[in-house]
């Protein structure tokens, strides 16, 4: 689960993809789990300009990892679109993108 405090948006991150084998690392047969988990979000690791309305103007499209047991265990990527008003940036949209697995 990934939250927006500002906005009050939570992402629940579908962790189904990664395998028998890393689910039964953290879960107990009955879908337990085995120990509490706290994965994080990295601070920003990338900004990049993007005209998202092709009208011209540049908005700034800033990436941020997110990670589960330990921060090999990447999870995605929180993606944030930030518009310019004429004084300062402001949150324009927000996604979470997950890695997905081979369709079933």
């Amino acid at each position: 689960m990934v939250k927006n405090i500002e906005r009050d948006v939570t992402f629940i991150i579908d962790i189904t993809y990664k395998g028998r084998e890393y689910l039964d690392e953290i879960y107990t047969p009955e879908g337990i789990l085995k120990q509490p988990i706290e994965g994080w979000v990295d601070p920003l690791g990338g900004l990049y300009p993007v005209d998202f309305d092709g009208n011209g103007v540049y908005e700034l499209l800033g990436y941020q990892s997110i990670a589960g047991r330990y921060h090999a265990d990447s999870l995605g990527y929180v993606q944030s679109v930030l518009k310019w008003n004429g004084r300062k940036f402001y949150l324009m949209d927000q996604y979470v993108a997950v890695f997905g697995g081979s369709p079933q």
